[in-house]
């Protein structure tokens, strides 16, 4: 979309200078050109509702107050920009990637260690017929009401099986709270 067309579609909602002067800050302030039509709408909503009061204005002309008025919005957009994007930076850092693109770390991948998968099979399979059944519930992400539900049983039972197999698998020194 060129300055013009731009330019065109506030014509008649207010002043063809407030919409230049609009225009002009977006370029002197650096924002890319891709968002200009989103700016210039919230700009217009500013320049709707600007109401310029020459008693209050201290000297100000209107122009005057509309360029701070721009302006202040326009640094209130940039810093929330920047604080999303240094948001995203830290995100990414936590996962582990530079700046250039680069991945540091583990590699992103998954390892199965099979000889614990074999210690929680033989734990679960040496359980009772009803604490296996809670295990099988809480591993598929039911809750312990939820288990209790499907069991047939109150909370209270399913909570005191989990019990008994956290119990077991320590006994096994298997680190129940590391199964999770």
């Amino acid at each position: 979309m060129t300055n013009k067309q731009l330019l065109k579609q506030y014509e008649g909602a207010f002043d063809g200078w407030k919409a230049r002067l609009a225009l002009s800050r977006l370029k002197a302030m650096g924002f890319p050109k891709r968002d200009w039509p989103d700016l210039m709408q919230e700009l217009a909503i500013l320049i709707i509702q600007f109401d310029y009061d020459p008693d209050h204005a201290t000297g100000a002309t209107e122009q005057t107050a509309l360029y701070a008025a721009i302006n202040r919005h326009m640094l209130f957009l940039m810093r929330g920009r920047c604080r999303s994007r240094q948001r995203f930076d830290r995100y990414l850092r936590s996962l582990g990637i530079h700046e250039d693109g680069t991945y540091f770390g583990p590699e992103p991948c998954i390892e199965v260690d099979y000889a614990l998968s074999m210690d929680v099979e033989q734990g679960i399979a040496s359980l009772s017929q009803f604490d296996q059944a809670v295990a099988k519930g809480l591993a598929a992400g039911m809750t312990k009401a939820g288990v209790a539900r499907k069991l047939g049983c109150e909370w209270n039972t399913v909570n005191k099986a989990v019990r008994r197999i956290r119990e077991h698998f320590e006994e096994m020194g298997i680190d129940a709270e590391g199964l999770r």
